[in-house]
Formats: structure tokens, C-alpha cells, sequence
């Protein structure tokens, strides 16, 4: 790799020559990315996994921004792989309703209903800056505006990392603002190729022809650019990038072609979002006024094209899977796929009932299997069949059919276990969970006991009120816990009954975590129940918050993962389901887990050799030893060590800027837990992916 000039003094008197002068004063080369203006031209190189990249900005403001990206293999000279290209951000900007209930921390909002607009952030460069961070360098480019947003253009390279992070960074002053947007590169599209891998998992490829811009389904949120001497690929973040929907229905989340949306002139590729989401509750991004938003995409360059460019872009996920970790299965909970709804009144030509062991295997076991995930969790009839599970009649045969097609669908390495978000009694809505099948009524008529032996379905209970709830879930060994807390249908809950019997039972195990609402000045996901976490704990209730997805459908052609979190509990084996599964349902109460979005993991986490769920007890000092050990694709940003004292939060940030991809590292801290009552984790990557331990409780 070609040694860049590292002396400051020096790059400023260079840059005095450019059209827009460059501000390196904060810049130092230790960071491990050389920068070089000359003339009209900053230079940016740093090694990587393949070798070596070279990014050239044209500074002068005038022509494409993006003079090249080079590329060389091992320690070889970089060869070009593309040239004048510009960035490109569509924003489209709707109305957020603030007076429905919860304000900002909504779901409930049909935004694309609503007047929206849509137009291209106009460039004009009016600055640039360069600065090193840790083991990054970042370029911030001023002069972005549009749809009453303003900001920069922002370059974030990685030392040892293949990727180059570009950002729209743009904020507004108007209020009730929701957002979308739509990201990518513009070129000339003469001897060039797009590429993509598509839902048959194939790689497929076009011309890059001066045709109108089209949605494209693929795997992998990735489309990419081939030239003659290599490729660009450009994805999303894996999580962030995809608000809340109830569906994860591939909507066609990248684009290529010209014109797109009639905004972006000439030729280009890129990611997108569908306006009209699943067609449901589409509440778009978050926008407060004064806020930060991040609109990001990843560029990938490679001399690599086809598959083995998509195998670097699939790294960044395992391949959109949830690895394992020894000592550890995964676990995902809240799904309404209705698997029995789709059963019931299914029959054969001549009108006989068709029995489900004739049936196929449905495609979520295959998706679930090639996620990683081992253990599922249902959420059923939460649809037309909900009000059916309030009458005996209806409700025991129902209840048959998804334990019989639960232990049907399981074998020796998955668990398929039934579940329901029944959404009566209690107030707001909640999931049950047992640790074998029960049969239970969500009505108890009057005169009818509260348990009653039934010539072909056994015990059978009666529900009626709160208090038969908690004794149901006692008898039986149950947990129950807030389905998406603070939102949605749950607004208020469980705050509106922390004082109540049930809730302060040990059957009652917390809330639900997921990315909810979404907001793109956040640095991490679903703040929502991360407070809600630290509030509990707070509260001197022994609760956790276990990872929910709670979609409806799961098939082949869903875009699972990027709407996926996953539970990694603390278990040798996979029960199996003839055994029950009773070590599942203890690993969540004994809060033996953690969360992940699946790029960063925590295989582990102590204080005082305390592990979460557990409780340490302090000497005289208040002194206790942190460890951790984090492992990640992209790289780090920040790990958080929050504490409480029953009254306050307190927060300890970690700067994780140093890390490159693909690492892994202990973290040690001598912490000073004087006062505290209880200690947990949480670590978070440049794209928002993220890890969170659950609390370790302190005497």
C-alpha cells in the first residue's frame, strides 16, 4: 500500500490548493486510515481484510464526488474499480399524529396515508473536515439539504475494515416529522453489470442499461455494481434500516436503473423502502425536531464480484444467521403465524378432513432452522380464531391441534413450542407460556369451576379474572410477561399494574423487547424497554425482558432476519418436546440469558464472577470486578455499564472506537457498585446492532 503523507502541517499547506479548503486539524494518521490532499483531491487509503482500499473525494465542488475507489489484493497496487460516482439520499417526509396516545413512542400511525413528500437532499459542498476517532477516520462533508432537513454527507472509514460508511446526517426543525429513506450511488452505467443474489438464492445479473429504476426482491439487503475490474456492493444496516411493521414481507428493499423515483437523474443503484409498507400500521421513522438523524448505507468494494463478493457483504450477519455460542441455545418468542388457523377446515377432494401429519412441512421450520434459531415460541390465535379460544367448545380442540402440530413439527434439534398473546384479564396485552401442554379457557362462565376433568382432553382451567391467571400460572408452572410494553395496545403497561398480586409474582417475568419505535438519531434499538428494564429494577422487582419479534408471517420469501432479535439462553441441551421443556422457561426466570440482534454477542458476563439473573453480595468496599467477553462483525461503537440505586439510573460508557470487524475482546472494570442494587450490560456497533445482558442483582 502506497505510503500517504501523515504530517499535518504538511496536509495543510496542500490544502490550500483545493477548491474548498480541508480541516485536518483533527485528524491524525495513528488512527490507522492516511489521508493526502492534493490540488483538488483528498486521498483516503487503509488496509483491509482483501489488502488494501483507495478513496478519492473530489474537493472542488464541482463533477462527481466519488473521483474512485481502488483496490488491491494482498499487497499489490490498488486497480480502480470505479469511477466518478456520486452519492445519492432520497428523503420522504410525512406527518408524525403526536396527539395519539404516546406521543413519539407510537406504532399505531398510518403515515403513509398521510400527505408525504418525496425529493432528493441536494449537495453543494461548502466544507470539509477530517477527523480520527479511535482506529477510524470520518470525512464530513457540509452543504446537504432538502424537505426542510439540513446537514452533511458523512465518510466513516475503519482501519482493517472493507467497508465504507456513508451518512446523510441531516436534522429539522419542524415538528411532527416522520421519515424514510432511500440511499444508493450514481455512475455512468457504460461496461457495467448489477448483481444480486435473489430469493432463489441464486446470483443473478443485468446489464446496467439506461432502463427506467425498479424495485428488486434479494437476499441480504445487498445490491452491487460490477465493472471490469471489480464491484461495489451497498447494503443497509441489518436492523436498523427497517422500521416496525407486522409483517416481514420482502417488499423489494434495493433498486437499480434510472431515475429513480424521479428524483435521482441518470443511472444508479441502491437500497429503498417501500412507502406503503405491509399495508397495515405504517409508522415510518421518528423525526423530533433538533435530532440527528443518521440516514445510512454500507459500500463494499471489492476486486471480487458474484458470489464471492456477496460471501464478504453476508459475513457481516453469519449469513443472516444466529450463530451459536457454547453454552448456549437460541430462543425467539411472539410469532402469529396462525400455523392452526391455516389448518382448521382443510379437507381432501372428496371432502374428508385433511389430518396435519399429511400435510407438508410448513416453510417457517426450514427458515427458523436456517436462522440458527433452535427454540420458537408462538403467539396464536390472535386473529380470527382469538375470540374461539373464549369457548370450550372451539378452545379444546384448537388447543389439540397446535400441541399436536408443536410436537409434530419439533425433532431433536428444534423446538417448536405453543404459545398465545390471549390479551384479557390483566389489562394491555401479555404472552403465557408453559413448560408442557395445557388446556385452558380464556372465560369462565358463571357456575363453572375453576378446574374440571374433561373425558378427552384431561384437566381443563377456567379463567376468569386476574387472580385465576396467577393461580393458573403457579399450579402449572407458567410465566407470563408485557407483550410490547409502553406501545401499542400494552400503552401504560405493566406500569398501570405494578402494584398488583400478579405482577409481583415470580410468574411474572417482564416485558418484551424490540426495536420500537424507530429513530434514526438513536445509537442503539428499542430504548423503550431498555428503560422499561431499568425502571423494574429500580422498582425492586426481580424482572427481565426477553427478545420479541412479533410478526404474523414467516415463509421463504420473508425478510426475516433484519426484523429478527434472538434470546441466547444459558442451556446444554434442547429438551425435546415428549420430555417438556421446563429448562427453558427456568433460564428465562433465573433472567440466564441474553439478547442479540445477532452481529454482536456477549458468550460472557460477570461481575464480583456473578452472572446475570444471579445476585452478588458486596464486601465493605462496594468494589467488584467486570468482565466481559464481546465478540462482533462490525465494528464496535460503545459497551454501557448501567447501574441502579432503586431510584436513579447511572450510566458508565465504555469507547469501543479502537475495534476494527470481526473481533473480539474481554472487557475488565473495576467497578465502584457503592449504593447500587443492581449492574447489567449492553454493547452496540457502528450499524446499531447491538447485545444486552439482563441484571445481576447486588446486596
Amino acid at each position: 500500500m502506497r505510503i500517504f503523507l501523515s504530517v499535518i502541517g504538511l496536509l495543510w499547506v496542500q490544502a490550500a490548493y483545493a477548491a474548498v479548503p480541508v480541516d485536518l486539524g483533527s485528524y491524525d494518521a495513528t488512527c490507522g486510515v492516511k489521508a493526502q490532499v492534493a490540488g483538488e483531491a483528498l486521498f483516503l487509503g487503509w488496509d483491509t481484510p482483501e489488502g488494501s482500499t483507495k478513496l478519492t473525494l473530489n474537493v472542488s465542488g464541482k463533477g462527481a464526488l466519488v473521483k474512485s475507489i481502488a483496490v488491491a489484493r494482498g499487497k499489490g497496487d490498488p486497480v480502480v474499480v470505479l469511477r466518478d460516482a456520486d452519492p445519492a439520499t432520497v428523503l420522504t417526509v410525512g406527518q408524525r399524529d403526536l396527539k395519539k396516545r404516546g406521543g413519539w413512542t407510537i406504532f399505531f400511525d398510518r403515515t403513509s396515508r398521510k400527505p408525504s413528500e418525496s425529493g432528493r437532499l441536494s449537495f453543494k459542498l461548502k466544507s470539509v473536515a477530517v477527523r480520527s476517532v479511535g482506529n477510524r477516520c470520518i470525512v464530513d462533508l457540509g452543504g446537504l439539504e432538502g424537505q426542510a432537513f439540513s446537514g452533511k454527507l458523512r465518510f466513516t472509514l475503519y482501519a482493517g475494515c472493507d467497508l465504507i460508511h456513508l451518512q446523510a446526517v441531516v436534522e429539522t426543525k419542524k415538528d411532527a416529522r416522520a421519515l424514510l429513506y432511500h440511499a444508493g450511488l450514481t455512475c455512468d452505467p457504460s461496461g457495467k453489470a448489477v448483481s444480486w443474489i435473489g430469493l432463489d438464492d441464486k446470483v443473478h445479473r443485468s446489464d446496467a442499461a439506461a432502463r427506467p429504476a425498479v424495485p428488486q426482491k434479494v437476499r441480504n439487503r445487498t445490491i452491487a455494481l460490477e465493472t471490469e475490474t471489480g464491484s461495489v456492493a451497498v447494503f443497509p444496516p441489518p436492523h436498523r434500516y427497517f422500521y416496525p411493521l407486522d409483517e416481514a414481507y420482502n417488499l423489494g428493499f434495493t433498486w437499480h436503473g434510472n431515475d429513480f423515483m424521479d428524483e435521482i437523474p441518470g443511472f444508479g443503484i441502491g437500497i429503498r423502502q417501500a412507502l406503503e409498507g405491509d399495508g397495515r400500521w405504517v409508522p415510518w421513522f421518528n423525526a423530533p425536531p433538533g435530532t440527528e438523524q443518521e440516514l445510512g448505507i454500507f459500500w463494499l468494494a471489492s476486486r471480487d464480484r458474484g458470489a464471492k463478493l456477496f460471501d464478504r457483504v453476508k459475513a457481516y450477519t453469519h449469513g443472516d444467521r444466529f450463530v451459536e455460542v457454547p453454552g448456549h441455545k437460541t430462543f425467539t418468542s411472539h410469532y402469529h403465524i396462525e400455523h392452526v388457523t391455516r389448518l382448521v377446515g382443510k379437507r381432501d377432494k372428496s371432502g374428508k378432513p385433511i389430518p396435519p401429519s399429511a400435510l407438508e412441512k410448513p416453510d417457517f421450520v426450514d427458515v427458523f432452522k436456517k436462522s440458527g434459531i433452535q427454540i420458537v415460541h408462538l403467539a396464536e390465535f390472535h386473529n380470527r380464531l382469538g375470540r374461539s379460544r373464549r369457548d370450550p367448545v372451539k378452545a379444546l380442540p384448537l388447543l389439540q391441534t397446535l400441541h399436536d402440530e408443536c410436537a409434530r413439527l419439533s425433532d431433536d434439534g428444534f423446538l417448536l413450542l405453543p404459545g398465545e398473546e390471549p390479551n384479557v384479564h390483566l389489562g394491555g396485552h401479555w404472552i403465557s407460556f408453559f413448560p408442557r401442554p395445557v388446556m385452558w379457557v380464556l372465560n369462565r362462565s358463571k357456575n363453572k369451576p375453576f378446574t374440571e376433568e374433561h373425558p378427552k382432553f384431561g384437566r381443563i382451567y377456567h379463567l376468569g379474572s386476574p387472580e385465576d391467571v396467577l393461580k393458573l400460572m403457579e399450579r402449572e408452572g407458567g410465566l407470563m410477561w408485557t407483550a410490547h410494553p409502553r406501545i401499542k395496545a400494552s400503552t401504560g403497561y405493566p406500569d398501570f399494574y405494578r402494584d398488583k398480586p400478579f405482577f409481583q409474582s415470580d410468574r411474572y417475568l417482564g416485558g418484551a423487547w424490540k426495536a420500537m419505535p424507530a429513530d434514526l438519531s438513536q445509537p442503539r434499538l428499542g430504548k423503550r424497554v431498555l428503560d422499561l428494564l431499568d425502571d423494574t429494577a429500580n422498582w425492586e422487582a426481580k424482572k427481565y425482558i426477553v427478545g420479541e419479534v412479533d410478526i404474523f408471517q414467516v415463509d421463504r420469501t420473508t425478510e426475516f432476519y433484519a426484523h429478527a432479535n434472538v434470546n441466547y439462553l444459558r442451556l446444554d441441551r434442547i429438551p425435546r418436546f415428549e420430555d417438556g421443556w421446563s429448562p427453558v422457561l427456568k433460564s428465562l426466570r433465573d433472567g440466564a440469558f441474553f439478547i442479540s440482534t445477532g452481529e454482536v454477542l456477549m458468550p460472557r458476563f460477570t461481575v464480583g464472577e456473578k452472572a446475570s439473573g444471579e445476585t452478588l453480595k458486596l464486601d465493605a468496599s462496594g468494589r467488584a470486578k467486570l468482565e466481559a467477553k464481546l465478540t462482533w462483525t462490525f465494528p464496535m461503537a460503545f459497551a454501557e455499564v448501567i447501574t441502579g440505586d432503586g431510584k436513579e439510573v447511572h450510566r458508565k460508557r465504555i469507547d469501543l472506537t479502537a475495534t476494527g470487524a470481526f473481533g473480539k475482546q474481554t472487557l475488565e472494570a473495576k467497578l465502584d457498585l457503592t449504593g447500587k442494587t443492581w449492574v447489567r450490560l449492553e454493547a452496540w456497533d457502528v450499524a446499531a446492532n447491538g447485545v444486552i445482558s439482563q441484571p445481576i442483582w447486588l446486596k
